[in-house]
């Protein structure tokens, strides 16, 4: 019997620098049918030379300059796999990842999708962290993926046929656009299974400033409340309370804000989402949550987000 299909799709702009080490981790791979597929996002340096130099082993698209998500749905267009994988163009696979995930799908017909470790490191080789520290159930995920993006965009392995109502990356979406399809993903009833191996390579760049981690801690919590917003049938069906994951996400939000003296701002954030998960008589539980949020400095924090919540108290009354 053929082995199955894999499609890789790598989305690159500008991607020199990087962009053969990560075609060559396809290329390495040990699985027999591979496809590797880059997407040239309107790149004005040589990575088109670069790319062309493959030839037939890389299959190579080009489009004007319109984002990651939209290059990624792209490729989705054009793949001929019955699985697919995404691969940033700086980033790279361990040579087994395909190997090791389409065995595991074979073994698990019931399994839609399935992931793996990735571990970050640094351009001078340093390690940095795995991106999942334990291994996550198999089965429904949504009601954790929703707390928490700990599926990276390098990891899953995925059916083909569990894409075909998604609709692709939201190319609206800038940040967080991979939690969001898999979010939506996991919402669809696709069911996933995790092998605790690292499979990916993900590099840290250097350079990264405070407003870079507000700037993306704001998109998370955009993400998630339009996701909350889009799916709460869904969310009611699973048990899941949408109203806690709107606190829980501004909450986080707010605490960033917050600890870069941001605090009249983070805790109009973090009352805005207590007031709807939180009942009036749950003071208790709100200050167990300044004291999460805040570490060991909830008290000028603390008397700020009471004012806040007395506000809303009050205009509700």
């Amino acid at each position: 019997m053929m082995p199955s299909r894999v499609s890789v799709i790598i989305p690159v702009h500008n991607g020199e620098k990087y962009i053969v080490e990560a075609i060559e981790s396809v290329l390495a791979q040990t699985y027999a049918d591979v496809e590797c597929l880059v997407v040239d996002d309107g790149s004005t340096d040589r990575t088109s030379r670069l790319v062309s130099g493959y030839g037939e082993r890389v299959r190579y698209l080009y489009q004007d300059n319109a984002e990651r998500s939209v290059a990624r749905n792209n490729g989705l267009k054009n793949m001929t796999g019955e699985y697919v994988s995404f691969l940033d163009a700086d980033d790279y696979l361990a040579p087994e990842k395909i190997a090791d995930q389409v065995a595991f799908l074979t073994a698990h017909p019931e399994l839609n999708a399935v992931y793996s470790k990735v571990r970050y490191f640094r351009d001078n080789g340093e390690r940095c962290f795995y991106s999942v520290r334990r291994a996550t159930s198999s089965g429904d995920i949504l009601a954790e993926l929703i707390y928490s993006n700990f599926i990276t965009i390098h990891s899953p392995l995925i059916r083909t046929n569990a894409l075909q109502s998604l609709k692709g990356f939201n190319p609206s979406l800038k940040r967080y656009e991979d939690w969001d399809f898999f979010l939506r993903l996991a919402a669809s009833g696709s069911r996933f299974g995790f092998i605790d191996e690292v499979h990916a390579f993900v590099r840290m760049h250097s350079g990264n400033t405070v407003q870079d981690r507000v700037r993306m801690f704001e998109a998370k919590c955009i993400v998630a409340e339009q996701f909350v917003a889009e799916y709460a049938d869904c969310l009611y069906v699973r048990g899941i309370d949408a109203a806690r994951i709107v606190a829980f996400h501004r909450a986080d939000y707010g605490r960033l804000l917050i600890l870069n003296g941001r605090v009249d701002e983070g805790c109009r954030l973090i009352a805005e989402g207590c007031r709807s998960a939180i009942p009036h008589h749950g003071m208790f539980r709100l200050f167990s949550l300044i004291a999460g949020v805040c570490g060991q400095r909830p008290l000028v924090w603390a008397q700020a987000l009471f004012d806040h919540i007395s506000k809303y108290r009050k205009e509700e009354a």
